[in-house]
């Protein structure tokens, strides 16, 4: 099984071919195509744009967001330019942007997302990364204009963890999420517009405390509230040390510079599994087993990997991720250079 797991990694074309014939059956069986490019989301527009890009088209013009399509830099060329905000939109989905392939073309190069993000960065732009995993609606949230605050005008409140994860559910990407034992939040004329969360690090366990959450209500823009939440926290918990992350392919990191924090190292991309809208990341499938993950018992005749590609899930890595991390000594400087990696 090891052996079996090293040929997928290493492309072998034995494996690659056996696992396109498998491909090929489940499409057959499942939903009656020969391939998924075939299914009704699929298909070209009367334009000849793909469907999932044209859907995309039409909900930015469904609110009033400038933007221009497939624009050209280098040897990329980016979906969406929304020239307002010099923000670049990649539309990946999965059956496109995996890294075994299709029966079009190879799989993706394991940095290709976090390359193109970075020849974005590099020539002056933002880069947002849609997968097929996301919530378009709340992406959506983050493009359109909004009201603007400043957190001066607003008061900080300790709040509970269901008012946090009640509002983490509404207004941050990722939702909510467990262990956070110290919440904050942001009012403004007693309405709640941002939420800052900490907790104990899930992942390195060299730092005191964890920047779990960061959200702001989507209608609102809030200048200087990550400041004053950050700066409450530190205020009234004297920590040692903070460690937080970024999502690269959604985020500049800006707002941790801000408060203080400095961007520690740029992480290599992450492997995701992806079938329709849903997503495990390779570290939970290392972790848990294929047969603990779906309560199945195949044992170990067969790889995770191989279970998982016979099951119609998919690999595709992401953007990485920025890690910044905090001490009482740094002072607030910008490390914009250490970005594209």
């Amino acid at each position: 099984a090891r052996q079996r797991q090293m040929m997928v990694r290493r492309g072998d074309p034995g494996i690659a071919k056996r696992i396109a014939q498998s491909t090929h059956l489940t499409c057959i069986s499942k939903y009656g195509v020969d391939w998924l490019c075939q299914l009704p989301q699929c298909k070209r527009a009367s334009n000849g744009r793909s469907k999932i890009n044209d859907d995309f088209y039409k909900l930015l013009a469904s609110h009033n967001i400038n933007y221009i399509e497939e624009f050209p830099i280098g040897k990329y060329s980016y979906d969406v330019l929304l020239p307002d905000t010099k923000t670049l939109i990649e539309i990946n989905p999965t059956y496109t942007h995996n890294a075994i392939g299709n029966h079009w073309r190879s799989g993706l190069d394991k940095f290709y997302h976090r390359d193109k993000t970075n020849v974005g960065i590099n020539n002056g732009y933002r880069v947002i990364h849609i997968w097929q995993w996301d919530d378009v609606d709340r992406i959506l949230t983050m493009l359109k204009d909004k009201e603007l605050i400043y957190a001066r005008n607003c008061e900080v409140r300790v709040i509970t963890q269901q008012t946090a994860n009640e509002f983490l559910n509404t207004h941050h990407l990722q939702s909510s999420v467990t262990g956070q034992k110290i919440c904050i939040g942001l009012y403004y004329e007693n309405q709640l517009i941002e939420v800052m969360t900490f907790g104990t690090p899930r992942y390195n366990k060299k730092y005191q405390w964890e920047l779990l959450r960061l959200a702001t209500h989507c209608d609102y823009k809030v200048v200087g509230g990550a400041s004053k939440l950050f700066s409450h926290f530190v205020k009234n918990n004297n920590p040692q040390s903070i460690i937080s992350y970024c999502d690269r392919s959604k985020f500049t990191g800006d707002v941790y510079e801000r408060i203080g924090m400095k961007l520690d190292e740029v992480t290599e991309p992450n492997k995701i599994w992806s079938k329709s809208d849903m997503k495990i990341t390779n570290n939970l499938l290392l972790s848990r087993g294929y047969d603990q993950l779906f309560n199945t018992d195949f044992g170990k005749g067969m790889s995770n990997e191989e279970l998982m590609l016979k099951d119609g899930w998919l690999p595709v890595y992401d953007c990485g991720q920025y890690r910044f991390i905090w001490r009482p000594e740094y002072v607030s400087v910008s490390y914009t250079h250490l970005r594209a990696h």
